[in-house]
């Protein structure tokens, strides 16, 4: 019997009442065309509903008219349109898949940093006083009283459309520091006539669009705040501000609050992967103190355990979630069946942030369905035998889904563990871990042949007679061609892990010693990083070569108790990171007192230090007891193309593809997936 958990009971918001307490956040996912509704935006909620999640709402959901416009800000191009009832039949597609699945429905009316009073106007960036608008937008102008009554009524028209297209309740924006939340912040809203200077006249706009709503669309439509309860900016509102906020918006008629915080401007991290995990739940705790409707946590709620602890402690009603419900559309099924471990957990990577925040589609790491128009495993026509080569993200995700489609799947790997590339990724990122665990419990569900330890040959194949043959062998890290490389003191990509799989990459005891420890914990690799975090084999003094995502994550991993230097042939560091995380994560290495140099190549590496030249022709030199190389890595198709000689049916995926595009763990699962989906 499955246990009983204070997430899954029902709640009321208002007249509204839900089956759990799982609520999906709402967010742009640029699965839209044109701000109408498509069949792949009503399939992404669909599966999320059928899911068990209690409510979905559609984010950035426009209530003035953006056709044929060129917005500044880039999510507004991917948004939905609901200025018009020509919205409101592809609306109405997308509740009703919802509903048909067992959830209820929120539709956020929206105006972000951007506006209009109709088609024969421009758009332009507008609010409530001049100044910076936020994110990508460098200047507003101030919006006159007329203007402003005009927008007042476009959310009401909204509202009246959001229930004739079938919605359950409506939500307003009042956070992130988009339009109304730059109103009833003092930071951004300078005005003195009756919609700034005091909290009442800050508050006005946002009691008008109530009562227009409730005007147009009906009395007993529900309708919920998000709110940046702290906001995180020079004199802008604080959690004991939104406390007085909320009695007002729960007489004007509010039913919930959807808590978040900041601006996007604000100087500290909101959402990356450098925010712990439930960062921001007691802020929504310090609002449920004074609110008399119920309150949803969210922001870096990334586990069934936090949620539970969230509600069944008190410090929330609900729990809000994006990326985690992004991951695993079957998170609240799986927690009520009382399997929470089968959770696919999200890995904080921000990709599919990075996506939509410039106008792309969604997407995700460990998920590749979401960006995938292949849809769910489907069972093959035909059974084939299928040799996966390779065990990282890539090949597991292949042989997963080859398996479930009914193939005859075996997988190799040279390696002694599941993971590929992923086990050191695991040491350097904790994060990582889930998702390697979550792969082998779900291929240990079916009949798959796993054989660690053996390296794959032509003659062995040829013995096997596969019908199709998987090659995803990981990229071949770059090795400068520098004097001194083969120095004790070096660590390559290969070196470190040969090292954390348990094998010596360098004579001596302590290495054998060390490779040894990393063996025996390669499971643990907490215990692994804490092992590394003393002075051997890396040593106090650090050179990273290679300024990229992969230098980046070294030089994290690494700098604490230890003098790092990260030298970087570019003159941006961290160029392929995220625009999410890179800031941060730049910042951070900084504080930390890591030393950056820009435009610099490495000349020599001598047993004590790394001889440097800059790009302005001076050289100099820079202690280092370790030097380890993160350059990135090249097409490794060695393998694939002897293969392609003998064999028909050679498919080659992940990393060792190359070309272009950024690969990482997003694409290999993609590959993976799409291999799998099309054998």
């Amino acid at each position: 019997m499955a246990k009983e958990y204070k997430l899954m009971e029902p709640i009321k918001l208002g007249n509204l009442e839900l089956k759990n307490r799982v609520y999906m956040l709402p967010m742009s996912t640029e699965l839209g065309e044109n701000y109408h509704v498509t069949d792949r935006l009503v399939n992404f909620y669909a599966a999320r509903a059928k899911g068990g999640t209690g409510l979905l709402t559609l984010g950035t959901v426009m209530v003035s008219n953006f056709y044929d416009t060129k917005p500044q800000y880039p999510s507004q191009k991917g948004a939905m349109g609901i200025w018009d009832d020509e919205f409101i039949p592809g609306l109405k597609k997308l509740t009703s898949a919802i509903r048909e699945n067992g959830a209820k429905s929120c539709c956020q009316l929206e105006l972000c940093y951007e506006w209009r009073r109709d088609g024969s106007y421009p758009l332009e960036a507008v609010g409530p006083s001049v100044g910076r608008g936020g994110a990508f937008i460098a200047q507003v102008r101030e919006l006159t009283v007329e203007e402003i009554k005009i927008m007042i009524g476009h959310f009401g028209d909204g509202a009246r459309r959001a229930r004739e297209a079938g919605f359950d309740i409506i939500q307003l924006h009042l956070g992130i520091g988009y339009m109304l939340s730059r109103f009833v912040s003092p930071h951004s809203n300078k005005r003195n006539d009756e919609y700034g200077g005091s909290l009442e006249r800050r508050m006005r706009i946002v009691q008008e669009i109530i009562a227009d709503c409730q005007k147009k669309a009906g009395a007993d439509f529900p309708i919920m705040a998000r709110l940046s309860a702290e906001e995180y900016m020079p004199g802008g509102n604080t959690v004991e501000d939104t406390k007085k906020m909320v009695p007002i918006l729960e007489k004007a008629g509010i039913v919930a609050f959807d808590i978040q915080v900041g601006f996007h401007e604000s100087p500290k991290p909101l959402v990356n992967q450098f925010v712990p995990s439930g960062a921001f739940v007691d802020i929504a705790h310090e609002i449920k103190k004074v609110a008399k409707i119920p309150v949803i946590a969210g922001y870096r709620i990334d586990s069934f355990e936090l949620a539970e602890q969230i509600v069944e402690q008190g410090k929330a009603d609900m729990v809000g979630m994006a990326r985690q419900l992004i991951a695993d559309p079957e998170f609240a099924n799986k927690a009520k069946a009382g399997h929470p471990e089968e959770i696919r957990r999200c890995i904080v990577c921000s990709r599919c942030l990075d996506a939509v925040f410039v106008g792309k589609g969604l997407c995700c790491s460990v998920n590749a369905r979401v960006a995938s128009t292949l849809g769910p495993p489907v069972p093959a026509k035909k059974s084939k035998k299928v040799a996966v080569i390779g065990a990282g993200p890539g090949g597991m995700e292949a042989a997963r889904v080859a398996a479930m489609r009914g193939h005859d799947v075996t997988l190799f790997d040279k390696g002694s563990h599941l993971g590929g590339s992923l086990v050191l990724a695991s040491v350097l990122n904790h994060k990582m871990v889930r998702l390697t665990s979550w792969y082998k419990q779900e291929l240990a569900k079916y009949p798959i042949n796993i054989r660690l330890n053996t390296e794959v040959t032509q003659a062995m194949l040829e013995q096997m007679k596969p019908d199709e043959i998987i090659v995803s062998p990981g990229g071949e890290p770059i090795i400068p061609n520098v004097p001194g490389l083969n120095g004790k003191n070096v660590l390559t990509p290969i070196d470190l892990k040969s090292m954390v799989a348990g094998k010596a990459p360098k004579k001596g005891l302590l290495w054998f010693g060390t490779a040894l420890g990393a063996k025996m914990f390669i499971g643990n690799p907490e215990f692994v990083s804490k092992v590394l975090s003393f002075h051997w084999p890396v040593k106090k003094r650090l050179v990273v070569i290679g300024g990229g995502f992969a230098g980046c994550e070294i030089a994290n991993s690494f700098m604490k108790g230890r003098e790092v230097t990260i030298i970087e042939e570019s003159k941006r560091i961290g160029s392929d990171i995220g625009m999410i995380d890179r800031k941060t994560q730049v910042d951070i290495l900084k504080s930390n007192g890591v030393k950056l140099e820009t435009l610099t190549k490495v000349k020599e590496i001598k047993p004590k230090e790394v001889k440097i030249e800059r790009a302005d022709g001076s050289t100099g030199v820079i202690p280092a007891d370790t030097v380890i190389v993160a350059i990135g890595l090249n097409e490794n198709r060695k393998l694939y193309n002897q293969l392609l000689k003998k064999f028909k049916n050679v498919h080659l995926i992940g990393d060792a593809v190359g070309g272009d595009e950024i690969r990482r763990t997003k694409e290999a699962v993609r590959d993976g997936y799409e291999i799998g989906m099309t054998i």
